[in-house]
């Protein structure tokens, strides 16, 4: 199987012109649905691309928590196709959703091997809940259309298939790490699902490197985030990390109670059960 390929445009975002946030009140934001979680309000948001016909799924963290990882989550990535990026941005900023959802400064700061100060980010109003637009290209999910798991919830992911992937592509060591440790996953279940001929997807780590350039100098701000471009064997780095799961654990998580970090010995698939966060 070869590796997928991207779309890649230097086309501008939309001009959707941001709207401020509301000066503190007395009255603060209220926490969003289950919890604070806002699973009722990002499924709204989903719903609603896609009955103007975009496809979309959640990616980030938030897809990381789906698949058993113990993370703690600020804010949606909700990934849409390249070419429907201007669309959606609009729909959201304009469309019948409006009333309950608006455009809001992008991230303020940069992160680290992340595009994520650059994108479209749009805030519930009154609540505290927040998403942001993520294209296809940047998640290295391949489109058309989406491979795609519901939650319980019915929110869209990406299979776990498909995101293990990107991390191992992107040679995202961090969420690789989390995606195995979290799902719990086999050797054996890599051979079968992954394509684990050749090396990372260098091009993609230029393109993204020159785009973070660009914004960066764009702000006037140093180039201090960046991509990994060293090239990797994407087998041995697959079997390498699955076979120390145990090496991750720690003194809270004991090799006689736990599979991995966040897997408890014969606990269910977490994307198998109901849970609020997802």
């Amino acid at each position: 199987m070869l590796a997928p390929k991207f779309p890649f445009t230097n086309t501008p975002l939309p001009s959707v012109p941001p709207v401020e946030e509301a000066a503190p009140t007395y009255s603060p934001d209220q926490v969003p649905s289950c919890g604070g979680h806002g699973i009722l309000e990002i499924l709204e948001v989903t719903r609603f691309l896609e009955a103007h016909g975009i496809e979309c799924c959640v990616v980030g963290v938030s897809a990381l928590m789906f698949y058993g990882a113990g993370r703690s989550r600020d804010e949606w990535d909700l990934c849409v196709p390249d070419d429907k990026l201007h669309e959606a941005a609009a729909l959201l900023a304009c469309g019948s959703i409006a009333d309950r959802l608006h455009p809001v400064p992008p991230l303020p700061i940069q992160h680290p091997s992340s595009l994520s100060h650059t994108y479209h980010r749009f805030k519930g109003k009154g609540i505290h809940f927040y998403v942001i637009l993520v294209p296809a290209h940047d998640a290295h999910i391949p489109s058309g259309p989406f491979r795609i798991m519901r939650s319980m919830n019915n929110i869209p992911y990406p299979t776990l298939q498909v995101l293990m992937q990107s991390f191992l592509d992107t040679n995202d060591e961090v969420s690789l790490c989390d995606c195995i440790d979290g799902s719990n996953v086999s050797e054996e279940w890599g051979r079968r699902y992954l394509d684990l001929e050749g090396p990372n997807d260098l091009e993609w780590a230029s393109r993204m490197n020159q785009r973070a350039k660009e914004a960066a100098q764009g702000r006037g701000w140093p180039f201090v985030h960046y991509f990994p471009t060293q090239k990797i064997n994407r087998r041995e780095k697959w079997e390498s990390r699955v076979r120390s799961k145990t090496g991750r654990l720690e003194w809270k998580t004991p090799e006689s109670l736990f599979d991995t970090r966040f897997r408890l010995k014969g606990s269910p698939d977490p994307w198998t059960q109901k849970l609020m966060s997802c």
